[in-house]
């Protein structure tokens, strides 16, 4: 008799559990909606795909854990950088390979790029945080750099996401937010092509909105990991000089104006790249993180998507990638 006490009072604290979160998010939107003096830009002229002409020059760190079988999305990931710019320069973390190996990376990739060989690794879930020092060397001495990008081995940025980014950030910078990116993969039975980072399906009424104009809103959305983040000097001079830059961000023993659950539960080599996202966040938003969406096609704009090259959450059984993007937000 007891034990069945006990199993329904778990099932009613389980229940209580889950309506503590749609409160959350309900007190969330609601201070949004009450405080949030920039729910209607009017910014008639907003075009997401309009061609930059100013001189921009990145530089991207990516780590790579090597895999000779994975050396090919990694040049398909270079060869993206460098079809938005032709001044971008890339930089390889990769944990201790042979001589003949590093020369076979440089003779796949073509392009004029640097390999980071670290010999011996604290641990290799830390390769990808060897990248923040690196990059803080080449902001104060770089004044010739335009913009900073951090991605793992597999994230492909194409000029057209990188073009939504400038033209984005351009009206989201008064906001204090930052253009989001969202990672999708094509399943190979249906040949659909899903958000794979989000686990719950979300409607547009529940969520923090700005709208840009008829055809756009920007969107903030619970489910921000992208695998990369793109800064511009701004922003990057923020994370290099905040907690975010640090391993042990979101956790109490750290700072505990800092403990955030959604970063305890991020792994340590996930932290490496979700940067800002929880740094600094504005009253009645779940992260810094916006997303377009397309009004007139009821769907996330295609311009945010970024292809996660190694498919594999869309075609195995998991938490991830069950959810096509158009229904991602609807």
């Amino acid at each position: 008799m007891f034990i069945k006490l006990l199993i329904i009072i778990r099932k009613i604290l389980r229940s209580i559990g889950k309506r503590e979160e749609n409160i959350k998010d309900l007190i969330i939107l609601k201070l949004f909606q009450k405080d949030y003096q920039f729910q209607n830009l009017n910014n008639k002229d907003f075009n997401p795909y309009l061609k930059i002409k100013n001189k921009i020059k990145v530089a991207a760190t990516i780590t790579f854990f090597y895999d000779k079988e994975k050396i090919i999305n990694l040049a398909k990931v270079c060869k993206g950088l460098y079809e938005i710019s032709n001044q971008n320069e890339i930089y390889i973390f990769t944990n201790k390979v042979f001589s003949e190996n590093e020369l076979e990376l440089s003779e796949t990739l073509r392009k004029s790029l640097k390999i980071n060989i670290i010999q011996e690794p604290i641990n290799n879930r830390l390769l990808p945080w060897y990248h923040i020092n690196f990059m803080r060397k080449l902001f104060i001495s770089r004044t010739d750099i335009t913009h900073f990008a951090h991605l793992e081995d597999d994230i492909l940025l194409n000029k057209n996401n990188f073009n939504y980014w400038l033209n984005s950030r351009e009206i989201l910078k008064k906001l204090n937010l930052i253009p989001g990116f969202v990672r999708t993969e094509i399943n190979d039975n249906d040949k659909n092509i899903y958000a794979i980072d989000f686990l719950k399906k979300n409607l547009i009424k529940n969520l923090p909105k700005i709208k840009v104009n008829d055809n756009y809103y920007f969107v903030n959305h619970k489910y921000p990991y992208q695998a990369m983040y793109l800064y511009d000097r701004d922003l990057m001079n923020e994370h290099l000089n905040s907690p975010s830059s640090n391993p042990d961000c979101g956790h109490g023993a750290y700072d505990i104006n800092y403990l955030d659950s959604r970063m305890i539960n991020l792994d340590l080599m996930a932290k490496a790249n979700i940067g800002l996202t929880f740094i600094n966040v504005p009253k009645g938003l779940h992260n810094r993180m916006v997303v377009l969406y397309s009004i007139k096609n009821n769907r996330i704009d295609k311009v945010c998507e970024i292809q996660h090259l190694s498919n594999k959450y869309a075609n195995t059984k998991s938490s991830f990638g069950n959810i096509k993007i158009e229904e991602a937000i609807k």
